[in-house]
C-alpha cells in the first residue's frame, strides 16, 4: 500500500526523561524557524520535506528472531521504517504523521466531528507548547474545514487504512514518552502535566483507530483484507505484531506505582484511564466495524481455533485483560 516509509524512531530510541524531551522540542522548533503557519497544501508540503529526516540510521533487529520477525513484518505492511537517532526523530515522525493525515482528510473526507478531527492531528503541536515554543499560540497542523465524503473506492480506502495505522503507531510511541516523563518528572504538579499529554494521545489514537476504519466495510472485505493474508504476509497477521503497542504494555505496567501517591490516586490518573479505556474500545470498534461480531480475527483463523469466540469478543478479552492489570497497579500504589 505504501509510496514512501514512514521513520519512526525505533521504540528503544524513544525519550526517557523530561530533559530528552525538551530537547526534542527544542531541535524540531528550530527547525520550522524559518516558516510561517501552513495555511496551505503547499505550506504542508514545505513543512514535511523540512521535517522527514532525508537520511537516517536504520535500526537493525533488536528482538528475539520471532519477535523481530513479527514485529519487521507488521511495520513493513503499513509503511513504517525504523531508525536510530536523537530524540528530535520521534516528534518529526509524529507531525510528519500528523500531516500524512490531513492530506488524507482533505483528500477523502471523514465521520469524525470538526473537534475530533483537530485532536488527530494536533498533538504533536501540544508537545512543542509544552516545550515552551515559540509557537505556542497556536496548534500547528489543522485539518481542512470541508469533510464530508468517505472514502469511494479501493485505492482511497487503501491509504486511510494506512495514513490512520502510522498516526496511531507515532500516537502509541507519544503516549509511552509522556508516560515515561511523567514518571521523570520531579513533582506532583510536574507529573499531572505529562500525564494530561498522555490522557490527550490516548484520546487521539483511539480517534486515529477510528479514522483508519472510516470507509465502507465492503472495500475491507473486498480490499484490505487479503492483504493481510498469505502470500502477502505470514499466516495470523494480527495487531499483537504491532511493536509500539508491545513497548506501550511495558511503560504503563508499573506506571501508577512509580509516580508520586498525590498524582497515581488523583483526578488526572483516573482521566488517564477513561482515555485508556477509550483507546481498548476503539480497537474493539474497528473488529465490529469489519465483521469481528461473527467472524474470528485472522490470528484466529491461522490458529483454526473454535472457541466460538468472535474477534470483536476476543478483542474486548483482551482490553479487559490490559485495563484490569492497570487498575490494579493503581490500588497497590
Amino acid at each position: 500500500m505504501t509510496t514512501k516509509p514512514l521513520p519512526l524512531l525505533h521504540t528503544r530510541d524513544l525519550p526517557t526523561t523530561c530533559a530528552e524531551l525538551r530537547s526534542a522540542t527544542t531541535a524540531v522548533d528550530a527547525l520550522i524557524a524559518g516558516l510561517g503557519p501552513p495555511s496551505s497544501a503547499t505550506d504542508l508540503v514545505q513543512l514535511r520535506q523540512v521535517l522527514a529526516p532525508a537520511d537516517y540510521e536504520h535500526a537493525g533487529p533488536q528482538e528475539t528472531p520471532s519477535l523481530e520477525d513479527a514485529f519487521s513484518e507488521h511495520d513493513t505492511f503499513f509503511g513504517v521504517a525504523r531508525s536510530h537517532g536523537s530524540a528530535d526523530l520521534f516528534l518529526r515522525a509524529l507531525l510528519v504523521a500528523e500531516i500524512d493525515t490531513a492530506f488524507d482528510l482533505a483528500r477523502t473526507a471523514s465521520s469524525l466531528s470538526p473537534a475530533e478531527r483537530s485532536m488527530l492531528v494536533g498533538g504533536g503541536s501540544a508537545l512543542l507548547r509544552h516545550g515552551r515554543s515559540r509557537r505556542a499560540g497556536g496548534q500547528l497542523i489543522r485539518p481542512p474545514d470541508a469533510c464530508t465524503a468517505p472514502p469511494a473506492d479501493e485505492r482511497t480506502a487503501q491509504l486511510r487504512w494506512q495514513s490512520g495505522h502510522r498516526l496511531f503507531f507515532a500516537h502509541l510511541q507519544a503516549i509511552t514518552v509522556t508516560c515515561r516523563c511523567a514518571v521523570d518528572a520531579r513533582t506532583a504538579a510536574g507529573q499531572a502535566a505529562y500525564l494530561e499529554h498522555t490522557v490527550l494521545f490516548c484520546t487521539s489514537a483511539a480517534l486515529a483507530m477510528r479514522h483508519a476504519a472510516d470507509f465502507d466495510p465492503e472495500l475491507y472485505v473486498r480490499s484490505i483484507r487479503p492483504t493481510m493474508t498469505p502470500p502477502h504476509v505470514g499466516s495470523g497477521f494480527s495487531g499483537l505484531q504491532t511493536r509500539d503497542h508491545y513497548y506501550l504494555v511495558q511503560s504503563l505496567d508499573s506506571l501508577a506505582t512509580r509516580l508520586l501517591p498525590d498524582v497515581a490516586g488523583g483526578a488526572t490518573y483516573r482521566e488517564f484511564e477513561e482515555a485508556l479505556k477509550l483507546l481498548y474500545a476503539a480497537h474493539v470498534h474497528v473488529c465490529r466495524r469489519f465483521g469481528g461480531d461473527t467472524n474470528a480475527s485472522l490470528r484466529m483463523e491461522a490458529s483454526k481455533e473454535d472457541s466460538g469466540t468472535t474477534g470483536a469478543e476476543r478483542a474486548q478479552q483482551y482490553a479487559g485483560l490490559r485495563l484490569r492489570k492497570l487498575g490494579g497497579r493503581r490500588s497497590a500504589a
